[in-house]
This record gives C-alpha cells, sequence and structure tokens, in this order.
C-alpha cells in the first residue's frame, strides 16, 4: 500500500477537482468546447494514471526501486557532469534567458502572439547556443504557428494579435489557418 499512497491521494484530488468542474456555469457556443473541457480532460488523464500505478502496485509489478524516464536522465547527467560531457554553466545564458522572457512579455501586447513568440523561440535558441540559423527560424516559426493553432482552433484561448502592422499579420495568418 505504500507505494500507491501517493497515487491514492493524486486520485482523491482528481475526484475532487473533477467535481468542482462540473459545477461551472457556462453556456458553450453551439459545437465548442465549454471552459470545463479542459480541466476535466486533464483530470481524467491524470485518474487513469493513477489508477493504472495503483493497479500496477497491487499486482506486484512495480519494481523495488524507483526507476523510469527521470531516473536515466539523472543518470546520465551524473555521468555527463563526471565525464565532462555536460556544458559549463553560464550565469549570462541565464541572465539572458531571463531578460528574453521579461522582453517577450513586455512586447507581446504590441508584435502580437505568433511575432512575439516566434522571436522569443529564436532569441532562446541562440541564447543556448544553437548555431544553425535556418533551423532556428524554421523551427521558432513552426513553434509559434503550432502554438497559436492549438490555443486558437483546440483550446479556444484570445491571444493578443498586435498593433498596427504586427495585427495585420496575425489577423492573415489566423485567417490562413481558418479561425474566424
Amino acid at each position: 500500500m505504500g507505494r500507491s499512497a501517493p497515487y491514492a491521494v493524486l486520485l482523491g484530488a482528481a475526484a475532487y477537482f473533477y467535481a468542482l468542474a462540473e459545477r461551472f456555469e457556462f453556456s458553450a457556443p453551439g459545437g465548442r468546447l465549454g471552459p470545463d473541457a479542459w480541466p476535466k480532460i486533464v483530470l481524467g488523464l491524470l485518474a487513469t494514471v493513477c489508477l493504472y500505478e495503483i493497479g500496477r502496485s497491487f499486482l506486484g509489478r512495480a519494481g523495488s526501486e524507483v526507476s523510469g524516464l527521470l531516473q536515466s536522465f539523472l543518470e546520465k547527467a551524473a555521468d555527463d557532469a563526471e565525464s565532462g560531457g555536460a556544458a559549463p554553466r553560464s550565469f549570462r545564458r541565464l541572465l539572458a534567458g531571463i531578460g528574453i522572457t521579461v522582453l517577450y512579455v513586455a512586447l507581446v501586447d504590441v508584435l502580437g502572439f505568433l511575432l512575439a513568440t516566434a522571436l522569443y523561440l529564436a532569441a532562446f535558441m541562440r541564447v543556448g547556443r544553437y548555431r544553425r540559423y535556418a533551423v532556428i527560424a524554421a523551427a521558432s516559426l513552426a513553434g509559434a504557428a503550432a502554438l497559436l493553432f492549438v490555443f486558437m482552433r483546440i483550446v479556444y484561448v484570445s491571444l493578443p494579435p498586435g498593433v498596427g502592422p504586427f495585427g495585420a499579420l496575425s489577423y492573415a495568418v489566423l485567417s490562413l489557418m481558418g479561425v474566424k
């Protein structure tokens, strides 16, 4: 029972919050998800994982040690640190990452979500010392477009379009994606 206790607590919390999500009062437009949909989906997935892990612990399939993806990452990081394969830490890059994040928050309303996010992703890759500019451009544009699509077409979140020509660019891309 000891290994399944955290999952039982999480399962109880998921059930409680799911019940709270059932009480949302709203009128969703026809064919659209309401504000209760995503919390219920996430909580349902959490409950499914918890039930799976509880079942695993009762069937005796759980190992005696914690292992998995996180454990393998920790072991690899320890091996890299010992062999000198890990990249040296850089306080300047940390500050640059914080700086571009603050700049992103400050400029997202002016530049719009699409352009600001593309520039943010590109800047973050550059701060991370990635040097292939064509890959940076493609990944940042594709990443920003994918996030825009997910937030506007699937989750129905309103995002800042930007002002002036930046807003016109955002609306043009949104119309190409079929977002009204």
